[in-house]
């Protein structure tokens, strides 16, 4: 993989070096800095490259894994770990939690991406995980649907209207022109504003769709987006039904085993792409299908080009989440907070003269 390091270049350090740290608020700044169309059109662009240049004998990732549990409360806390051999590891933990937003006001998903170092193990970043993962998901859509999705202005169905509506909406507007926005939630207060949040990033008139008028979000839709907190065996959220025969599909909501957002009956139909396939089909919506029903791989997609058949079919991409594109995200934030000067440089592995000694400046 090529990334650049310049957030460890040039700097007076002790063996290990400072740890660069990355809030929230730093992480803000940053997008307020670079501007939020030009961060995501580097992230999509860097991931875009990462992905179709990937060479599995350096860089690879394990799927995630962590503790589901239902007490107090339905939740996960998951790692996902890539290494890009000789050079770094990344590792993000992330929880979910889907009764945040209502019961708490905080966002039903949160993270951490840390960045070490393959030659020392050394800390060198720590990124805030919670806004990056909305963005890196929406950049992940984006990459694909400039592959899959039809080549015109799009009208494009929101199935879920949280958080990661508005960066789904964001990125794909970065790679193809959108002139609607058909929107539904089950939580009507969310439904009702979202027109507000897409609005400050994407200039389409957004329309709420009645339950009634349900078909609609699949019949008119050019690209639909499912990004959902359905419960375990409580999808899907999309019905069968007519559709444009071109249709795509970002199936992002998956994240349990039981968890589906999209009805086996366009699945069957479709060419299905899938981000990770051992992860999908654990958890994404890879769990309906056997083995011969599902499509390349995200990564292998990206290499057939630009001019994949499959972009002239019904096409789903399962979005389960990959590590890399996490490594890929943090790096890009670490390298614009070192150009800009944000972020904080924190001590929190410095080391004695003696490495043999635990104890050296403590007595």
């Amino acid at each position: 993989m090529i990334f650049s390091t310049m957030y460890v270049t040039g700097r007076e350090v002790d063996a290990l070096g400072d740890t660069m740290v990355v809030g929230r608020a730093a992480l803000l700044d940053v997008l307020g800095t670079v501007g939020l169309d030009a961060f995501l059109d580097r992230l999509i662009g860097r991931m875009q490259h990462e992905i179709t240049h990937l060479d599995p004998e350096v860089t690879h990732t394990r799927d995630r894994d962590g503790f589901h549990y239902t007490k107090p409360d339905l939740g996960l806390i998951e790692w996902m770990p890539a290494i890009d051999t000789g050079r770094r590891v990344s590792i993000k933990t992330v929880a979910y939690h889907p009764s945040n937003p209502f019961q708490r006001g905080v966002p039903s998903v949160l993270g951490t991406i840390a960045i070490y170092d393959c030659t020392t193990g050394a800390l060198d970043g720590l990124v805030e995980g919670t806004v990056l993962t909305a963005l890196r998901t929406g950049a992940a859509t984006a990459v694909v649907s400039d592959v899959l999705a039809p080549r015109r202005p799009l009208t494009v169905s929101m199935v879920g209207c949280g958080a990661q509506a508005v960066t789904q909406l964001h990125a794909l507007s970065r790679v193809r022109p959108i002139e609607r926005v058909l929107a539904y939630d089950v939580a009507e207060e969310v439904a009702a504003t979202i027109a507000d949040r897409v609005g400050r990033v994407v200039s389409a008139p957004v329309e709420l769709v009645p339950s009634d008028e349900h078909a609609r979000l699949l019949a008119d839709a050019d690209v639909a987006c499912t990004c959902t907190s359905v419960g375990i065996g409580e999808g899907p959220v999309l019905q069968p039904g007519p559709h444009k025969p071109d249709l795509h599909i970002n199936a992002v909501g998956a994240d349990f085993a039981g968890k589906t957002e999209i009805p086996y009956e366009l699945l069957a139909d479709a060419l299905v792409v899938p981000d990770v396939t051992t992860q999908c089909v654990l958890e994404g919506e890879c769990q309906q299908l056997e083995a011969d029903q599902i499509g390349p791989s995200m990564d292998l997609l990206l290499r057939s080009g630009a001019e994949h058949p499959g972009r002239h079919q019904l096409s789903v991409f399962d979005s389960t989440g990959w590590a890399l594109e996490d490594m890929v995200a943090a790096e890009l934030v670490l390298d614009l907070a070192a150009e800009h000067g944000l972020g904080q440089w924190v001590d929190l592995q410095s080391v004695g003269v003696d490495p043999f000694d635990p104890y050296e400046g403590a007595v």
